[in-house]
């Protein structure tokens, strides 16, 4: 069963994936017309990039903890 922690870190983490795959389409769109992007995009790329990562590792540690846990009680 998921813990509060492990529900609002996995919401957290699909909100960041989905900001990040919107600039990665930005990004697409922009290579196949040939425009370069405008430093807004691709600070929100940057920004929306290290926020998945950053998140990522919190989901993935809080689920290494949360597994050790389980295992532990048995």
């Amino acid at each position: 069963m998921a813990t509060k922690e492990l529900r609002e870190l996995r919401h957290k983490y699909k909100a960041a994936y989905t900001s990040y795959m919107l600039c990665v389409q930005a990004l697409s769109d922009a290579s196949q017309t040939g425009v370069v992007p405008s430093a807004e995009v691709l600070k929100l790329e940057d920004k929306a990039f290290n926020e998945l990562t950053v998140l990522r590792q919190a989901l993935l540690d809080a689920l290494k903890t949360h597994g050790v846990k389980a295992d532990k009680t048995g």
